[in-house]
């Protein structure tokens, strides 16, 4: 007969080995199995050196520059989805939508440098002027100079964000409005606003020429005697988000430099104060509730008849030529939201169809 005693416990040591757990209940802790997986650049130290090396001569060679902006969390990141490492090496600028950044963030912000990636952050004027608004409602006695004084603060404050968790740049967002419809007292007070936000944009630009520069707005809202700072940005970015297809963003960019031709009557200028090398297209990526494909289409159709992925075709836009101007690169809004699709398979994508060689 089989003896089936080797596939069995005694009872008598089943019994011992349960009152040891309850005796040592007390005192014993789960702990979780940690499992470490080693990277490619712990396998391969110097496989990845060359990788790093190859890819930050890649960044600083002439190629088509890649933005997106990115929706960091206030709070440590929790998911893959948060963090900046996870981003394409292949991304130039990434701008955070938090410019408050915590202190895991500002340690990915370190890292990805190590590749070439820099990350900014956004300065919106309208939001001050909206603040503003709010401040004269509730007190009326609140003056002009008041308004220009609450303009210089808020501007010098977010400015010193720049130093204070060591971005790479800024991107300044200045939406402006048309200057056509405006009395000559709102022009004034217009004017007066505008220069004395970029006023203080200018004098932080002194002090911090190594770093990286963006206007993004709508250049011919600007009035014409301040137009000459514009060559102090790096890039020139058109407010393209909702546009179309590839004409509408040609377009934005032609009214950007015709608004200088218009400037150069007014000021006495010979030369164009727009600089045309430095254009920067703005799209938004799909959105997975967007059941119509609003939002990130152009309605230009693709190679399968469907409507064009606004960001697939402004890439496409940007390695072709212009009579008039150079079109220097795009930038991709809210990239956090393409981690989920195939881990950013559009900005490979994107990366691909402009540098071909990457």
């Amino acid at each position: 007969m089989k003896n089936n005693m080797t596939y069995r416990l005694p009872v008598w040591m089943f019994l011992s080995f349960v009152l040891t757990l309850i005796s040592c209940s007390d005192w014993t802790e789960v702990e979780s199995l940690k499992l470490n997986t080693s990277t490619f650049e712990e396998q391969n130290p110097q496989l990845y050196a060359d990788y790093l090396k190859d890819l930050i001569r890649y960044k600083s060679e002439e190629h088509k520059v890649l933005f997106v902006s990115f929706e960091n969390p206030q709070d440590v990141p929790a998911k893959q989805a948060e963090r900046l490492t996870v981003v394409p090496d292949s991304v130039d600028f990434i701008c955070l939508n938090n410019p408050y950044v915590n202190s895991d963030t500002q340690a990915e912000m370190v890292e990805i440098r190590k590749k070439g990636t820099r990350t900014l952050y956004s300065i919106d004027y309208a939001g001050f002027e909206s603040a503003w608004k709010e401040k004269a409602k509730e007190n009326p006695n609140l003056t002009e100079e008041d308004a220009l004084q609450y303009i210089d603060d808020c501007t010098n404050e977010m400015l010193a964000i720049c130093d204070r968790y060591d971005f790479d740049g800024i991107v300044i967002n200045y939406a402006g409005r048309s200057l056509v419809s405006l009395t000559e007292t709102a022009l004034a007070e217009y004017n007066a606003r505008q220069q004395k936000f970029f006023g203080e944009v200018m004098n932080w630009r002194r002090e911090h020429e190594s770093k990286t520069l963006v206007f993004y707005g709508n250049v011919q809202y600007l009035v014409p005697e301040n137009m000459n700072m514009l060559d102090k940005f790096n890039y020139i970015m058109v407010t393209t988000a909702s546009s179309t297809s590839a004409n509408v963003v040609d377009l934005k960019i032609n009214l950007a430099i015709q608004a200088g031709i218009d400037a150069m009557e007014i000021t006495g200028e010979t030369v164009n104060q727009v600089p045309n090398d430095r254009f920067i297209a703005c799209v938004q990526l799909p959105q997975a509730d967007d059941k119509d494909k609003v939002i990130g289409y152009w309605n230009t159709e693709d190679e399968n008849r469907e409507n064009q992925i606004a960001a697939i075709g402004a890439a496409r836009w940007v390695t072709q030529e212009s009579l008039n101007y150079v079109r220097e690169g795009i930038f991709v809004m809210n990239v956090h939201n393409d981690y989920y699709n195939n881990t950013y398979g559009h900005i490979h994508e994107i990366i691909r169809i402009m540098n071909p060689n990457r």
